[in-house]
């Protein structure tokens, strides 16, 4: 007997999914995260699995998401860092790019960088474009810098300098100094994390692998430490950006690889759900205890890219397309200066938690609204880990309540509008880049959230159909379990695609083949590798590129990109030079399927359990109360109804139906 485990590490809850592989039972499991003690969690899930039957030793696959990066960039939680550039250049974080993030708001800002001003160094050295140095970094420079660095407080050093893309001498020069002279002192430096052409978003890539590293490092050790504890000898894998997976020891240094791994999981488990369901265009939306994460799914396949924003930051390395907002179930809700109700991105994590939690929180969240409304509190919360105190609830939102003048139930529900509000803001976004509309979408909630606002988001977006998979909450470690083994490779090459620079290109993306395939081996399984090489590929003289598969010749290449440029912007210029900026190579080995039974389906009309109040619209009514392991395939009901199960409540909000699928989905259609 062999088991195979996900594990997904949200703000408020740990997420477990064990399959056996010989009989292919699926069990899941919730337990509360445990920030102040890393890797706990993890041991008290493997200790109850282990009391349902399943045998450590007999583990031969570990596969580990976590949100720790992206929320601790959320709320800005990181190391005190300094940033050490090329003299000269040292307002580099501050100019950003030209344009703002909304140029339609009046109230646009642009966020304060990770590191501020102060705690940037210019060093004396200089490279030219071609790579060759004009001034080599001396160690006085890096003396001066590390000095006030330190007396700044920094507990880790970024160096980035100029055209470091071409030639990264100077940059592992310094990081060798620093080292020297500052053991105590972690350094990453820019063409080491990601060696993009363009400095700002190579800095701010590197910024966020430092400023999440000793999070992750430690967070990492831990769980390590657990595991052999627990007896399972598997090797811990990691759910990356990408949607794939990489060792431990490679995310203690690659951090920005694994920044959305927990989001990640849960796009690729979505994929899978999609797939068997049949479903076309799916907008996945992931609520979580600290953020709410959407991406578009087309026939199963999440889009990737790069350039993706990570709370106000650019990312350059390439990323499942997920665009994440600061709402989610412990996202705090607050009067600000001006009177106004807002929510998030400051969370209440797991400790204290929500209000009704009974934990230590004192301020109201969307869960402690929920409560309220009367969403929640009809079941267990996280397999039973919770029981709510709805007087605690109250207790919380009593002076949001006095500040906005109207009752709790009220007030609630502002909570819940505004925190809707602020996700469909991004995927209002999200949708106008991918050139969709809502109608044409199906949502698919999931997270321990998701399900519970899912149809009002979907009302307010304009989606009229909703499908919940059958064990929502734990969906992004059920992604674990199915990420297949990935290694993503890049290098800025820079050249004119012509004849005399084919050789060039070629022996490049070799070299990044085997790169990523050696990576890829380090991971251990069986099958075969499938490597696929790609280039980024634009017309002279323009500022962005697209990225386009490379095939066996130049002129395979060319005309692909022409396609690719025709289809992006509707027009190409076949005479016109092409250039090749980077160039890519992805090594993959698919995970083993999961199984997806499927039952017959019974049409019938579902009686609730009981009525209970639900206050939603301004108006408190009569909700029906179903259990989702209750509800056979065939099963349909009208809304207003609550569905509870162990991991997630569901809202079938009024105006909707719902009926129970095959596979065991809650697809719910508005009227």
């Amino acid at each position: 007997m062999a088991w195979r485990i996900g594990v997904d590490i949200g703000g408020t809850f740990a997420d477990f999914t064990a399959l056996n592989t010989d009989t292919g039972d699926l069990r899941t499991l919730k337990v509360l995260t445990t920030p102040n003690a890393p890797g706990d969690d993890v041991a008290e899930g493997l200790k109850r699995l282990a009391a349902e039957g399943l045998e450590p030793r007999a583990v031969e696959r570990f596969v580990h998401g976590t949100t720790v990066g992206v929320n601790t960039i959320i709320q800005r939680r990181g190391a005190p860092l300094a940033l050490f550039t090329t003299d000269g250049f040292t307002d580099m974080l501050e100019l950003a790019r030209l344009r703002m993030p909304d140029p339609y708001s009046l109230f646009c800002e642009r966020p304060e960088p990770l590191v501020p001003r102060e705690h940037v160094f210019g060093i004396a050295e200089r490279m030219d474009a071609e790579g060759n140095t004009l001034l080599a970094p001396g160690r006085e420079s890096v003396a001066a810098a590390l000095a006030a660095a330190r007396a700044a407080g920094a507990q880790g050093i970024v160096v980035s300098f100029l055209h470091a893309w071409r030639n990264d001498a100077h940059e592992r020069a310094v990081a060798a100094m620093i080292a020297e002279m500052a053991p105590g002192l972690f350094v990453f430096h820019g063409a080491e994390v990601w060696p993009a052409i363009r400095e700002y978003e190579r800095t701010t890539t590197a910024v966020l692998n430092a400023y999440v590293h000793p999070r992750i490092d430690a967070y990492l050790e831990r769980v390590e430490g657990q595991l052999r504890a627990a007896s399972i000898a598997a090797p811990l894998l990691l759910t990356t950006s990408a949607g794939g997976t990489m060792t431990a020891r490679r995310g203690r240094r690659d951090c920005v690889g694994m920044l959305l791994s927990g989001t990640a999981s849960g796009v690729v488990g979505a994929g899978v759900v999609a797939k068997a369901a049949g479903l076309g265009a799916v907008l996945t939306l992931d609520v979580g205890g600290t953020s709410a994460d959407v991406a578009l799914l087309i026939d199963g396949q999440p889009a990737f890219g790069t350039g993706h924003a990570i709370g106000d930051f650019p990312l350059a390395i390439p990323t499942v397309a997920v665009v994440s907002s600061g709402q989610g179930g412990g996202s705090i809700a607050r009067i600000d200066a001006q009177g106004v109700l807002q929510v998030g991105p400051e969370s209440a994590g797991s400790t204290p938690g929500p209000a009704c939690f009974g934990r230590g929180g004192t301020r109201c969240t969307v869960t402690d609204a929920a409560l309220l409304c009367g969403i929640l509190g009809q079941g267990e919360l996280g397999f039973g880990a919770i029981a709510p105190d709805r007087a605690l609830s109250e207790k919380a939102i009593a002076p949001i309540a006095a500040a906005l003048n109207t009752d709790a139930a009220h007030a609630a529900e502002g909570v819940l509008q505004v925190a809707i509000s602020g996700m469909l803001v991004e995927i209002d976004k999200l949708l106008a880049r991918a050139g969709m509309h809502a109608s044409e979408l199906t949502l698919m909630p999931f997270g321990g959230a998701g399900p519970m606002l899912g149809a009002l988001l979907a009302e307010t977006a304009g989606i009229r159909r909703v499908l919940v998979p059958p064990v929502p909450g734990t969906l992004c470690a059920l992604g674990a379990l199915a990420a297949d083994l990935r290694r993503d490779t890049m290098r800025t090459a820079l050249l004119p695609l012509e004849p005399a620079a084919w050789p060039v290109i070629a022996a490049g993306l070799a070299e990044l083949a085997a790169e990523a395939e050696g990576a890829l081996a380090e991971m251990g399984g069986a099958g075969t590798a499938d490597t696929t090489l790609a280039a980024d590929l634009r017309y002279r003289g323009q500022s962005f590129e697209l990225t386009v598969p490379v095939g066996e010749s130049l002129a395979a290449l060319a005309t692909a990109f022409h396609a690719a440029h025709d289809e992006a912007f509707g027009h190409s210029d076949p005479d016109a030079p092409v250039e090749v900026v980077s160039l890519r190579a992805v090594s993959r080995r698919a995970a083993p399927p999961l199984p997806f039974p499927v039952s017959p389906v019974t049409p019938h009309a579902e009686a609730p359990e009981k009525l209970v109040p639900l206050t939603l619209g301004g108006a408190t009514r009569d909700a029906g109360l179903f259990r989702r392991a209750a509800l056979p395939p065939g099963g349909r009901f009208q809304g207003p109804a609550i569905v509870t199960q162990s991991d997630c409540t569901v809202l079938v909000p009024p105006g909707w139906s719902a009926e129970t699928d095959a596979l065991g989905n809650l697809v719910m259609e508005h009227a």
